[in-house]
Protein backbone atom coordinates (compact mmCIF):
# COMPACT_ATOMS: atom_id res chain seq x y z
CA UNK A 1 0.00 0.00 0.00
CA UNK A 2 0.94 3.66 -0.43
CA UNK A 3 0.61 5.41 2.92
CA UNK A 4 1.09 9.11 3.62
CA UNK A 5 1.52 10.12 7.27
CA UNK A 6 0.59 13.74 8.01
CA UNK A 7 1.27 15.98 11.03
CA UNK A 8 1.95 19.61 11.89
CA UNK A 9 5.65 18.95 12.55
CA UNK A 10 8.24 16.32 13.46
CA UNK A 11 9.57 17.98 16.60
CA UNK A 12 10.63 15.79 19.49
CA UNK A 13 7.60 14.44 21.31
CA UNK A 14 5.14 11.60 21.67
CA UNK A 15 3.28 12.00 18.38
CA UNK A 16 6.51 12.32 16.39
CA UNK A 17 7.80 9.14 18.05
CA UNK A 18 4.65 7.32 16.98
CA UNK A 19 4.92 8.61 13.40
CA UNK A 20 8.51 7.39 13.18
CA UNK A 21 7.49 4.01 14.57
CA UNK A 22 4.67 3.76 12.05
CA UNK A 23 6.94 4.67 9.17
CA UNK A 24 9.51 2.09 10.25
CA UNK A 25 7.09 -0.81 10.73
CA UNK A 26 5.20 -0.05 7.52
CA UNK A 27 8.35 0.10 5.42
CA UNK A 28 9.62 -3.09 7.05
CA UNK A 29 6.36 -4.73 5.96
CA UNK A 30 6.91 -3.63 2.36
CA UNK A 31 4.58 -0.63 2.19
CA UNK A 32 5.48 2.66 0.53
CA UNK A 33 5.53 5.54 3.01
CA UNK A 34 5.68 9.32 2.70
CA UNK A 35 5.63 11.74 5.64
CA UNK A 36 3.98 15.10 4.96
CA UNK A 37 4.49 17.78 7.62
CA UNK A 38 4.68 21.52 8.15
CA UNK A 39 8.36 21.77 9.15
CA UNK A 40 11.63 20.09 8.24
CA UNK A 41 12.59 17.40 10.78
CA UNK A 42 15.55 18.09 13.05
CA UNK A 43 16.79 14.50 13.18
CA UNK A 44 16.75 11.26 11.24
CA UNK A 45 13.41 10.00 9.94
CA UNK A 46 12.85 6.44 8.62
CA UNK A 47 10.93 7.53 5.49
CA UNK A 48 10.93 10.24 2.84
CA UNK A 49 9.63 13.60 4.09
CA UNK A 50 7.87 16.34 2.14
CA UNK A 51 7.41 19.71 3.84
CA UNK A 52 4.20 21.62 3.20
CA UNK A 53 4.71 24.83 5.22
CA UNK A 54 1.00 25.58 5.32
CA UNK A 55 0.47 22.54 7.58
CA UNK A 56 2.53 23.98 10.43
CA UNK A 57 1.15 25.62 13.56
CA UNK A 58 -0.93 28.65 12.61
CA UNK A 59 -2.88 30.94 14.96
CA UNK A 60 -4.49 33.02 12.21
CA UNK A 61 -8.23 32.65 11.56
CA UNK A 62 -9.55 30.33 8.87
CA UNK A 63 -8.83 31.46 5.33
CA UNK A 64 -10.60 29.63 2.52
CA UNK A 65 -8.03 30.64 -0.09
CA UNK A 66 -5.15 29.53 2.11
CA UNK A 67 -6.86 26.21 2.85
CA UNK A 68 -7.22 25.64 -0.89
CA UNK A 69 -3.53 26.40 -1.43
CA UNK A 70 -2.54 23.92 1.30
CA UNK A 71 -4.78 21.30 -0.26
CA UNK A 72 -3.07 21.89 -3.62
CA UNK A 73 0.36 21.54 -2.03
CA UNK A 74 -0.60 18.27 -0.34
CA UNK A 75 -2.00 16.84 -3.56
CA UNK A 76 1.17 17.94 -5.35
CA UNK A 77 3.35 16.17 -2.78
CA UNK A 78 1.35 12.96 -3.16
CA UNK A 79 1.52 13.18 -6.97
CA UNK A 80 5.29 13.63 -6.92
CA UNK A 81 5.72 10.68 -4.58
CA UNK A 82 3.50 8.35 -6.61
CA UNK A 83 3.14 9.68 -10.18
CA UNK A 84 0.00 8.38 -11.79
CA UNK A 85 -0.95 6.31 -8.73
CA UNK A 86 -3.31 7.43 -5.98
CA UNK A 87 -2.43 7.27 -2.29
CA UNK A 88 -4.20 4.39 -0.53
CA UNK A 89 -4.52 6.16 2.84
CA UNK A 90 -3.71 9.62 4.15
CA UNK A 91 -3.10 8.95 7.85
CA UNK A 92 -3.52 12.27 9.67
CA UNK A 93 -2.29 12.69 13.25
CA UNK A 94 -4.19 14.82 15.79
CA UNK A 95 -6.47 16.44 13.21
CA UNK A 96 -9.04 17.53 15.80
CA UNK A 97 -6.59 19.89 17.50
CA UNK A 98 -6.87 23.37 16.02
CA UNK A 99 -3.14 23.99 15.99
CA UNK A 100 -3.80 25.07 12.41
CA UNK A 101 -7.22 26.63 11.91
CA UNK A 102 -7.33 25.66 8.24
CA UNK A 103 -6.76 21.95 8.78
CA UNK A 104 -10.39 20.82 8.94
CA UNK A 105 -11.16 22.60 5.68
CA UNK A 106 -8.03 21.12 4.07
CA UNK A 107 -9.06 17.61 5.07
CA UNK A 108 -12.62 18.07 3.86
CA UNK A 109 -11.48 19.25 0.44
CA UNK A 110 -8.95 16.40 0.17
CA UNK A 111 -11.73 14.00 1.05
CA UNK A 112 -13.90 15.45 -1.73
CA UNK A 113 -10.95 14.92 -4.07
CA UNK A 114 -11.14 11.20 -3.28
CA UNK A 115 -8.25 10.94 -0.79
CA UNK A 116 -9.08 8.20 1.77
CA UNK A 117 -8.56 9.47 5.33
CA UNK A 118 -7.64 7.85 8.61
CA UNK A 119 -7.72 10.46 11.38
CA UNK A 120 -5.75 9.32 14.43
CA UNK A 121 -6.46 11.07 17.71
CA UNK A 122 -3.74 11.21 20.33
CA UNK A 123 -5.25 14.13 22.27
CA UNK A 124 -8.75 15.57 22.22
CA UNK A 125 -9.33 19.30 22.44
CA UNK A 126 -12.41 18.54 24.53
CA UNK A 127 -10.10 17.05 27.16
CA UNK A 128 -8.98 20.31 28.75
CA UNK A 129 -7.51 22.00 25.67
CA UNK A 130 -9.98 24.78 24.82
CA UNK A 131 -7.30 26.78 23.02
CA UNK A 132 -7.04 23.99 20.45
CA UNK A 133 -10.78 23.59 19.89
CA UNK A 134 -12.29 23.87 16.41
CA UNK A 135 -15.57 25.82 16.28
CA UNK A 136 -16.60 23.83 13.21
CA UNK A 137 -17.63 20.19 12.72
CA UNK A 138 -14.86 17.62 12.48
CA UNK A 139 -14.39 15.87 9.17
CA UNK A 140 -17.14 13.27 8.71
CA UNK A 141 -17.59 10.02 6.79
CA UNK A 142 -13.99 8.91 7.29
CA UNK A 143 -12.31 6.43 9.60
CA UNK A 144 -10.85 7.44 12.96
CA UNK A 145 -8.29 5.80 15.25
CA UNK A 146 -7.45 6.27 18.91
CA UNK A 147 -4.53 5.26 21.13
CA UNK A 148 -6.78 4.20 24.02
CA UNK A 149 -10.08 2.44 24.54
CA UNK A 150 -11.56 5.33 26.52
CA UNK A 151 -11.43 7.73 23.58
CA UNK A 152 -12.67 5.04 21.22
CA UNK A 153 -15.70 4.41 23.42
CA UNK A 154 -16.38 8.14 23.78
CA UNK A 155 -16.24 8.66 20.02
CA UNK A 156 -18.69 5.81 19.53
CA UNK A 157 -21.00 7.42 22.11
CA UNK A 158 -20.59 10.68 20.17
CA UNK A 159 -21.89 9.10 16.98
CA UNK A 160 -19.13 7.14 15.25
CA UNK A 161 -19.73 3.64 13.91
CA UNK A 162 -18.02 0.95 15.97
CA UNK A 163 -16.49 -0.33 12.72
CA UNK A 164 -15.03 3.06 11.94
CA UNK A 165 -12.98 3.75 15.08
CA UNK A 166 -9.79 1.71 15.30
CA UNK A 167 -7.79 0.99 18.46
CA UNK A 168 -4.10 1.65 17.77
CA UNK A 169 -2.22 1.41 21.08
CA UNK A 170 1.37 2.55 20.82
CA UNK A 171 4.11 -0.07 20.65
CA UNK A 172 6.51 -0.29 23.57
CA UNK A 173 10.24 -0.12 22.88
CA UNK A 174 11.95 -1.65 25.94
CA UNK A 175 14.56 0.51 27.60
CA UNK A 176 18.13 -0.80 27.42
CA UNK A 177 18.53 -3.63 29.86
CA UNK A 178 21.63 -2.59 31.75
CA UNK A 179 22.99 -2.45 35.24
CA UNK A 180 24.99 0.61 34.25
CA UNK A 181 25.38 3.11 37.06
CA UNK A 182 27.57 5.65 35.30
CA UNK A 183 26.77 9.04 36.75
CA UNK A 184 23.93 7.45 38.73
CA UNK A 185 22.89 8.95 42.08
CA UNK A 186 24.45 7.58 45.23
CA UNK A 187 22.68 5.25 47.67
CA UNK A 188 20.05 4.95 48.99
CA UNK A 189 18.17 3.86 45.89
CA UNK A 190 15.68 6.52 44.82
CA UNK A 191 12.04 6.30 43.89
CA UNK A 192 11.95 7.43 40.26
CA UNK A 193 9.22 9.55 38.69
CA UNK A 194 10.33 9.57 35.03
CA UNK A 195 8.33 12.53 33.83
CA UNK A 196 8.44 16.04 32.45
CA UNK A 197 7.02 17.91 35.41
CA UNK A 198 4.07 19.70 33.82
CA UNK A 199 1.04 20.49 35.98
CA UNK A 200 -1.07 17.50 34.98
CA UNK A 201 1.68 15.17 36.18
CA UNK A 202 0.57 16.16 39.69
CA UNK A 203 3.95 16.83 41.28
CA UNK A 204 2.36 17.85 44.58
CA UNK A 205 0.98 14.35 45.01
CA UNK A 206 4.38 12.78 44.35
CA UNK A 207 5.82 14.95 47.16
CA UNK A 208 2.83 14.08 49.36
CA UNK A 209 3.53 10.35 48.95
CA UNK A 210 7.19 10.94 49.74
CA UNK A 211 6.17 12.22 53.19
CA UNK A 212 4.56 8.87 54.02
CA UNK A 213 7.48 6.69 52.90
CA UNK A 214 8.98 5.15 56.06
CA UNK A 215 12.24 4.38 54.23
CA UNK A 216 12.66 8.10 53.44
CA UNK A 217 14.20 7.10 50.12
CA UNK A 218 14.88 10.13 47.92
CA UNK A 219 12.40 10.99 45.20
CA UNK A 220 13.89 11.75 41.77
CA UNK A 221 11.80 13.67 39.22
CA UNK A 222 13.55 13.54 35.87
CA UNK A 223 12.74 16.60 33.74
CA UNK A 224 11.52 20.19 34.12
CA UNK A 225 8.57 21.55 32.13
CA UNK A 226 9.31 23.27 28.86
CA UNK A 227 6.23 25.51 28.66
CA UNK A 228 5.82 28.87 30.34
CA UNK A 229 2.39 27.99 31.73
CA UNK A 230 3.81 25.08 33.75
CA UNK A 231 6.87 26.85 35.18
CA UNK A 232 5.29 28.82 38.07
CA UNK A 233 3.82 25.70 39.70
CA UNK A 234 7.05 23.81 39.13
CA UNK A 235 9.14 26.50 40.77
CA UNK A 236 6.72 26.64 43.70
CA UNK A 237 7.21 22.89 44.34
CA UNK A 238 10.98 23.26 44.05
CA UNK A 239 10.89 26.02 46.66
CA UNK A 240 8.54 24.03 48.89
CA UNK A 241 10.81 20.97 48.88
CA UNK A 242 13.88 23.12 49.58
CA UNK A 243 12.18 25.04 52.40
CA UNK A 244 11.22 21.83 54.16
CA UNK A 245 14.53 20.12 53.36
CA UNK A 246 12.79 17.22 51.64
CA UNK A 247 14.78 14.59 49.77
CA UNK A 248 13.12 15.50 46.49
CA UNK A 249 15.51 15.95 43.59
CA UNK A 250 14.24 17.80 40.54
CA UNK A 251 15.73 17.55 37.03
CA UNK A 252 17.52 14.29 37.86
CA UNK A 253 17.46 13.34 34.19
CA UNK A 254 19.60 16.39 33.39
CA UNK A 255 22.26 15.42 35.91
CA UNK A 256 22.34 11.63 35.67
CA UNK A 257 22.33 9.06 32.89
CA UNK A 258 18.75 7.83 32.52
CA UNK A 259 19.79 4.19 32.18
CA UNK A 260 21.68 4.55 35.42
CA UNK A 261 18.65 6.12 37.11
CA UNK A 262 16.48 3.22 36.01
CA UNK A 263 19.02 0.62 37.10
CA UNK A 264 19.45 1.98 40.62
CA UNK A 265 15.84 2.97 41.34
CA UNK A 266 13.72 1.14 43.94
CA UNK A 267 10.58 1.46 41.83
CA UNK A 268 8.84 3.91 39.49
CA UNK A 269 6.15 6.31 40.63
CA UNK A 270 3.26 7.89 38.76
CA UNK A 271 0.79 10.48 40.07
CA UNK A 272 -0.47 11.89 36.76
CA UNK A 273 -4.15 12.86 36.74
CA UNK A 274 -4.66 12.41 33.00
CA UNK A 275 -2.95 10.59 30.13
CA UNK A 276 -3.48 10.04 26.44
CA UNK A 277 -1.95 6.61 25.95
CA UNK A 278 -0.29 5.93 29.29
CA UNK A 279 3.28 4.86 28.53
CA UNK A 280 4.09 5.13 32.25
CA UNK A 281 1.90 2.15 33.06
CA UNK A 282 3.83 -0.08 30.65
CA UNK A 283 7.44 1.12 30.41
CA UNK A 284 8.61 0.15 33.89
CA UNK A 285 8.03 -3.60 33.62
CA UNK A 286 10.24 -4.41 30.59
CA UNK A 287 12.93 -2.31 32.31
CA UNK A 288 12.77 -4.69 35.28
CA UNK A 289 11.14 -2.21 37.64
CA UNK A 290 7.84 -2.15 39.50
CA UNK A 291 5.39 0.75 39.18
CA UNK A 292 3.30 2.26 41.96
CA UNK A 293 1.07 5.29 42.32
CA UNK A 294 -2.18 6.70 40.95
CA UNK A 295 -4.21 4.43 38.69
CA UNK A 296 -6.19 6.01 35.85
CA UNK A 297 -8.96 3.45 35.49
CA UNK A 298 -10.20 4.49 32.06
CA UNK A 299 -6.66 4.29 30.65
CA UNK A 300 -5.43 1.25 32.60
CA UNK A 301 -8.40 -0.88 31.56
CA UNK A 302 -6.75 -1.33 28.14
CA UNK A 303 -3.69 -2.81 29.81
CA UNK A 304 -5.38 -4.88 32.50
CA UNK A 305 -7.57 -6.78 30.03
CA UNK A 306 -4.32 -7.75 28.29
CA UNK A 307 -2.78 -9.18 31.42
CA UNK A 308 -0.87 -6.23 32.87
CA UNK A 309 -1.58 -6.40 36.61
CA UNK A 310 -1.99 -2.99 38.22
CA UNK A 311 -4.02 -3.88 41.30
CA UNK A 312 -1.37 -2.38 43.61
CA UNK A 313 -2.06 1.11 42.33
CA UNK A 314 -4.59 3.36 44.11
CA UNK A 315 -7.60 5.11 42.56
CA UNK A 316 -7.69 8.25 44.71
CA UNK A 317 -6.40 9.87 47.88
CA UNK A 318 -9.32 11.00 50.00
CA UNK A 319 -8.78 14.30 51.85
CA UNK A 320 -11.43 15.37 54.41
CA UNK A 321 -13.12 18.68 53.76
CA UNK A 322 -11.89 20.26 56.99
CA UNK A 323 -8.27 20.00 55.84
CA UNK A 324 -8.86 22.43 53.00
CA UNK A 325 -10.88 25.55 52.23
CA UNK A 326 -13.87 23.92 50.53
CA UNK A 327 -15.48 27.23 49.60
CA UNK A 328 -12.30 28.34 47.85
CA UNK A 329 -12.07 25.02 46.01
CA UNK A 330 -15.65 25.20 44.77
CA UNK A 331 -15.11 28.82 43.70
CA UNK A 332 -12.00 27.87 41.71
CA UNK A 333 -13.84 24.92 40.20
CA UNK A 334 -16.77 27.15 39.20
CA UNK A 335 -14.48 29.80 37.70
CA UNK A 336 -12.56 27.16 35.73
CA UNK A 337 -15.81 25.57 34.57
CA UNK A 338 -17.21 28.90 33.40
CA UNK A 339 -13.98 29.71 31.56
CA UNK A 340 -14.07 26.29 29.89
CA UNK A 341 -17.71 26.62 28.86
CA UNK A 342 -17.03 30.06 27.36
CA UNK A 343 -13.97 28.77 25.49
CA UNK A 344 -16.00 25.92 24.03
CA UNK A 345 -18.89 28.19 23.10
CA UNK A 346 -21.31 26.71 25.64
CA UNK A 347 -24.03 28.76 27.32
CA UNK A 348 -25.31 26.24 29.93
CA UNK A 349 -23.26 27.61 32.83
CA UNK A 350 -25.88 27.37 35.57
CA UNK A 351 -26.92 23.81 34.70
CA UNK A 352 -23.30 22.69 34.78
CA UNK A 353 -22.64 24.57 38.04
CA UNK A 354 -25.60 22.82 39.69
CA UNK A 355 -24.24 19.50 38.48
CA UNK A 356 -20.87 20.23 40.09
CA UNK A 357 -22.30 21.51 43.39
CA UNK A 358 -24.56 18.48 43.79
CA UNK A 359 -21.65 16.12 43.09
CA UNK A 360 -19.46 17.76 45.74
CA UNK A 361 -22.32 17.89 48.21
CA UNK A 362 -22.55 14.11 48.65
CA UNK A 363 -18.80 13.52 49.10
CA UNK A 364 -17.20 12.86 52.49
CA UNK A 365 -14.02 14.38 51.16
CA UNK A 366 -12.22 15.27 47.97
CA UNK A 367 -9.58 13.47 45.92
CA UNK A 368 -6.14 15.04 46.33
CA UNK A 369 -5.76 14.90 42.53
CA UNK A 370 -8.73 17.22 42.02
CA UNK A 371 -7.14 19.98 44.10
CA UNK A 372 -5.16 22.90 42.77
CA UNK A 373 -1.56 23.37 43.90
CA UNK A 374 -2.54 25.83 46.62
CA UNK A 375 -4.91 23.37 48.29
CA UNK A 376 -2.41 20.55 47.87
CA UNK A 377 0.24 22.65 49.59
CA UNK A 378 -2.17 23.30 52.47
CA UNK A 379 -2.59 19.55 52.97
CA UNK A 380 1.17 19.01 52.83
CA UNK A 381 1.74 21.72 55.43
CA UNK A 382 -0.77 19.98 57.72
CA UNK A 383 0.97 16.62 57.31
CA UNK A 384 4.37 18.16 58.03
CA UNK A 385 3.21 19.98 61.15
CA UNK A 386 0.54 17.74 62.65
CA UNK A 387 1.04 14.02 63.31
CA UNK A 388 -2.70 13.59 63.88
CA UNK A 389 -3.40 14.87 60.35
CA UNK A 390 -0.97 12.32 58.96
CA UNK A 391 -2.61 9.55 60.98
CA UNK A 392 -6.05 10.60 59.84
CA UNK A 393 -5.04 10.47 56.18
CA UNK A 394 -3.60 6.99 56.70
CA UNK A 395 -6.90 5.90 58.29
CA UNK A 396 -8.84 7.20 55.26
CA UNK A 397 -6.28 5.83 52.78
CA UNK A 398 -4.78 2.65 54.30
CA UNK A 399 -2.25 2.18 51.49
CA UNK A 400 -0.41 5.25 52.83
CA UNK A 401 0.71 3.15 55.80
CA UNK A 402 3.10 1.29 53.50
CA UNK A 403 3.45 3.21 50.23
CA UNK A 404 5.06 1.41 47.35
CA UNK A 405 4.67 -1.91 45.52
CA UNK A 406 3.20 -4.80 47.49
CA UNK A 407 4.96 -8.07 48.27
CA UNK A 408 5.80 -10.37 45.39
CA UNK A 409 7.28 -7.60 43.27
CA UNK A 410 9.69 -9.82 41.31
CA UNK A 411 6.86 -12.11 40.21
CA UNK A 412 4.66 -9.16 39.27
CA UNK A 413 7.46 -7.58 37.23
CA UNK A 414 8.05 -10.81 35.30
CA UNK A 415 4.32 -11.31 34.62
CA UNK A 416 3.78 -7.75 33.49
CA UNK A 417 6.90 -7.71 31.34
CA UNK A 418 5.61 -10.77 29.50
CA UNK A 419 2.17 -9.22 29.01
CA UNK A 420 3.56 -5.89 27.77
CA UNK A 421 5.94 -7.45 25.27
CA UNK A 422 3.26 -9.85 24.03
CA UNK A 423 0.51 -7.32 23.41
CA UNK A 424 2.34 -4.06 22.67
CA UNK A 425 5.13 -5.13 20.32
CA UNK A 426 5.85 -3.75 16.86
CA UNK A 427 4.68 -6.88 15.02
CA UNK A 428 1.22 -6.70 16.55
CA UNK A 429 1.19 -2.96 15.97
CA UNK A 430 1.94 -3.46 12.26
CA UNK A 431 -1.00 -5.86 12.00
CA UNK A 432 -3.34 -3.36 13.67
CA UNK A 433 -2.19 -0.61 11.33
CA UNK A 434 -2.68 -2.61 8.15
CA UNK A 435 -6.09 -3.84 9.34
CA UNK A 436 -7.16 -0.20 9.85
CA UNK A 437 -5.88 0.72 6.40
CA UNK A 438 -7.73 -2.19 4.82
CA UNK A 439 -10.92 -0.97 6.49
CA UNK A 440 -10.37 2.56 5.17
CA UNK A 441 -10.10 1.22 1.64
CA UNK A 442 -12.86 -1.38 1.80
CA UNK A 443 -15.44 -0.06 4.26
CA UNK A 444 -16.91 3.34 3.36
CA UNK A 445 -18.87 4.88 6.22
CA UNK A 446 -21.41 7.58 6.88
CA UNK A 447 -20.63 8.94 10.33
CA UNK A 448 -19.89 12.15 12.18
CA UNK A 449 -18.85 13.26 15.68
CA UNK A 450 -21.36 15.04 17.91
CA UNK A 451 -18.93 17.41 19.60
CA UNK A 452 -21.36 18.33 22.38
CA UNK A 453 -21.60 14.72 23.55
CA UNK A 454 -17.84 14.44 23.48
CA UNK A 455 -17.35 17.62 25.51
CA UNK A 456 -19.96 16.61 28.10
CA UNK A 457 -17.99 13.45 28.81
CA UNK A 458 -14.90 15.45 29.77
CA UNK A 459 -16.78 18.19 31.62
CA UNK A 460 -17.81 15.73 34.34
CA UNK A 461 -17.04 16.61 37.98
CA UNK A 462 -15.02 13.46 38.59
CA UNK A 463 -12.72 14.32 35.67
CA UNK A 464 -12.54 18.07 36.26
CA UNK A 465 -9.21 18.48 38.00
CA UNK A 466 -7.88 21.99 38.50
CA UNK A 467 -4.40 20.86 37.48
CA UNK A 468 -5.76 20.49 33.96
CA UNK A 469 -8.67 22.91 33.75
CA UNK A 470 -7.79 25.68 36.19
CA UNK A 471 -5.27 28.50 36.16
CA UNK A 472 -2.36 28.32 38.58
CA UNK A 473 -2.86 30.35 41.75
CA UNK A 474 -0.12 31.12 44.28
Amino acid sequence: MRIALMHFHLKSGGVTTVIKQQAAVLRAAGHEVLIVCGESPAGAVPAPVTVVPGLGYEDAPRDRAKAQAIRDDVLGALARAWPGRPVDVLHVHNPTLAKNRNLQQVLKTLQRDGVPLLCQIHDLAEDGRPGAYFDEPYVADCHYATVNGRDRNLLIQAGLDVRGVHYLPNPIAPLPSSAATANAPPAPSPVLYPVRAIRRKNIGEAIFLHLFDPSKAPLYITLPPNSDQDLPAYRMWQAFAARHELKVHFEAGLHHDFTGLVACSRFWLTTSITEGFGFTFLDAWPAGKALWGRKLADICEDFEVRGVRLADLYDLILVPWDMIDGARLLRLMTDALNDALSSYGRADREAQAVRFRSWFGVREGVDFGLLDEGAQRTVLDRVLSDQSALNRLVFLNPFLAAPGPAAGTATRIAQNKTAVLRHFNTERYARRLTAAYDAVGNRPLTQHIDKRVLLDAFLSPERFTLLKWGAYHE
